[in-house]
């Protein structure tokens, strides 16, 4: 048996980046074994072995016996599992004081590596400056800079974007406002090339998640992003602003850290509505605020709002709501390593191994149309990335992902 390991001792990474085949030639098939996989709806499967042709799974079997043809990838020891995706970054998004555009793109790039050696083939960048997120996105498509698949918002609608009479920190005339404006918004940003309309339904945290736009405004914009078949994220903290955004139309829902108890009904209720929380970025902030430079205010308020966060995310997990792997991770932070860090502090707020796994991955691809991965199943993309540990027992195995493909080609090998 041919194990691609056993040709390869003593190369590198870029000798293991698998450069395309020649024009007119097919890759050729590989095989991955070991003794333990967990696929995206933490079935386990014993011995597996996954046939990869191309950038696409061809068999997912379970067997002792050595499998014929090759090359193999011999995983034996580590867990197998699909590429992990996160719901919520901002990949290209830079809050160090007095950072350039042009070096949040730079930390855009390097971020993206970061993710991808992470485990997460695939991530949701929800704004930026500017459009850089749609640069970056097709960068990595084309091969050029290594990452995770890509699908962005870049700017997002906010107050001070399209004020109104609705927003409650608009002035008027400093941005237009009403049902053509929005309208036009939103098909500017579609013919940019987002793949998600953002809007921030609501204000701050710090500032009591306030309801930013009526339920009216926010209908407009769901409605004529469905025209072009676009998607609508809604950031939203508190309960007037998830309602509205529930009601009218979001596909996935944002932070939500200070929703009541009607409004988690509602989202658990909700058909077709998804949860996408984040729970460390605040502990991250607390530990490094100086260099984001946060006041003591900011500090403070942080400090009492992240055992709020964890208790509205513990409810919702009680109550069955529809929760998606997110970070919220900009440029300042992400890392390989920290995004993993989210999934100790789901674990330890109540959400379990199996759950969390699920929330990553087949979930998290139902939440967002990603139907070509999520899974290890036949006809899925051939992303898969291994663990050390078994990651049904231990959340802190995602903080040792030792292998990593993405559409059929290596980009990380223990």
């Amino acid at each position: 048996m041919m194990r691609i390991f056993d040709l390869l001792p003593g190369l590198g990474l870029s000798a293991l980046l698998v450069a395309g085949p020649a024009v007119g030639q097919e890759r050729p098939e590989v095989v991955i074994i070991s003794d333990r996989a967990v696929d995206g709806e933490e079935n386990e499967i014993a011995d597996p072995v996954i046939r990869i042709r191309g950038n696409q799974i061809v068999s997912v079997e379970s067997s002792p016996r050595e499998p014929r043809g090759g090359p193999v990838i011999d995983l034996t020891g580590y867990t197998v599992l699909p590429g992990l995706i996160d719901g919520h970054v901002h990949i290209t998004a830079n809050i160090e004081p007095g950072a350039s555009r042009a070096k949040a793109a730079l930390y855009g790039a390097r971020n993206a590596r970061h993710v991808l050696m992470g485990g997460f083939t695939s991530a949701r960048s929800l704004g930026g400056p500017d459009f850089g997120e749609i640069a970056l996105r097709d960068t990595v498509d084309e091969g050029l800079v290594p990452g995770p698949r890509l699908a962005v918002s870049a700017q997002w609608l906010q107050d001070d974007i399209l004020a109104g009479a609705d927003g409650p920190r608009a002035a008027a005339g400093e941005a237009p406002a009403g049902e053509r404006a929005l309208r036009t918004w939103v098909r500017g940003k579609v013919v940019a090339g987002v793949d998600w309309i953002k809007v921030r339904a609501s204000l701050s945290s710090r500032e009591g998640g306030t309801p930013v736009y009526s339920l009216e405004l926010l209908e407009w914009l769901v409605d004529e992003a469905r025209e072009h078949g676009t998607p609508v994220s809604a950031h939203a903290h508190a309960a007037e602003a998830v309602r509205r955004s529930i009601l009218a139309g979001a596909r996935t829902i944002e932070h939500d850290a200070l929703m009541d108890a009607a409004a988690l009904g509602l989202l658990a209720g909700a058909e077709g509505v998804y949860y996408t929380p984040n729970l460390y970025l605040s502990e991250y902030y607390l530990d490094h605020g100086g260099r984001f430079g946060f006041d003591e205010e900011q500090l403070r308020y942080t400090r009492e709002f992240l055992p709020i966060r964890t208790e509205v995310f513990a409810k919702a997990v009680r109550k069955g709501v529809r929760v998606v792997f997110s970070t919220d991770a900009n440029a300042g932070w992400i890392w390989s390593g920290n995004t993993a860090i989210e999934f100790q502090r789901r674990h330890a707020a109540g959400q379990s191994p199996k759950d969390a796994l699920i929330s990553a991955t087949s979930r998290a691809a139902e939440a967002l149309f990603l139907d070509d991965r999520g899974d290890l199943a036949v006809g899925l993309l051939a992303d898969i990335v291994a663990v050390d540990g078994n990651r049904l027992e231990d959340v802190e195995a995602f903080q040792r992902v030792v292998f990593v493909m993405k559409d059929g080609k290596i980009y990380r090998t223990p």
